[in-house]
């Protein structure tokens, strides 16, 4: 089933508590979950069960909402951007409207769904970055980074225990080429090649490969879907493994040309 079905058809399994289950309540009302049967996601310390993807969609639709209302303008491109990360089917089109322009509109600060975000996905820190990821694709697709933007994930990173490296390498991938990263082109400069593999430039040959096997068997998309990732999410994990990939071969061919 579609992710946007088992947020808002009943059939969730648990009941979203705190600040994303507010957010629900206010766009779908909440007859929509069958709390009988259900768990709540409450915010803070993880001691929960939760559906995992449910969790990550929910925190990347609202925490993108926030991100975008940061720097005053959301643009077209955006919401393209947007609807690439996260495609949706056009029938269900208006419910996302509903959840983005809710969590765009509550009077839940960022932190708020951040915190709930983190303590459901607790143990999970791969998917953790992937939301980071998803924000950092969204807010670079107008072409820049806006430092409202930027302090704002930033912020999240934090709060979701992300560390300064992986948090540079992300940064790295969609900041270099005014967005064009979020593709993972190979174009690059061999410096913010170093940035997104998250070693410094004078790593030895050892550590850039060590670096890169870590990164490539933490992040892969096979291993990304088995610890929750919603299949809607597949092309925002292959084009990040493509970044990866791409960074390795510029850095290498860079080195071999010394």
């Amino acid at each position: 089933m579609a992710i946007i079905g088992k947020i808002v058809g009943g059939v969730l399994g648990f009941a979203v508590g705190g600040p994303l289950g507010a957010l629900l309540g206010a766009v779908a009302g909440h007859g929509l979950i069958d709390r009988s049967r259900s768990r709540a996601v409450a915010g803070g310390n993880g001691a929960v069960e939760a559906d995992a993807g449910v969790v990550f969609a929910l925190g990347v639709i609202a925490l993108s909402a926030k991100v975008a209302k940061a720097d005053g303008t959301v643009t077209r491109d955006e919401i393209r951007t947007f609807q690439r990360v996260f495609p949706f089917d056009a029938d269900e089109r208006g419910r996302v409207a509903d959840l983005y322009n809710g969590a765009r509109r509550s009077a839940d600060g960022f932190e708020a769904y951040a915190e709930q975000v983190r303590g459901a996905l607790a143990g999970k820190p791969e998917l953790l970055a992937e939301v980071v990821d998803a924000l950092y694709a969204i807010a670079a697709a107008d072409g820049e980074l806006h430092p409202a933007e930027e302090g704002m994930i930033a912020r999240i990173g934090a709060i979701f225990g992300v560390g300064d490296y992986e948090m540079a390498s992300l940064r790295a991938r969609h900041a270099a080429g005014s967005g064009a990263g979020a593709a993972g082109d190979g174009g690059r400069s061999a410096t913010d090649a170093y940035a997104v593999l998250g070693v410094e430039p004078g790593a030895s040959d050892d550590e850039l490969r060590a670096a890169h096997r870590k990164l490539v068997l933490t992040y892969h998309p096979d291993k990304l879907v088995s610890k929750g990732l919603p299949e809607e999410f597949m092309e925002l994990a292959n084009d990040r493994l493509a970044a990866i990939n791409a960074a390795y071969e510029t850095v290498t061919k860079e080195r071999r040309a010394r």
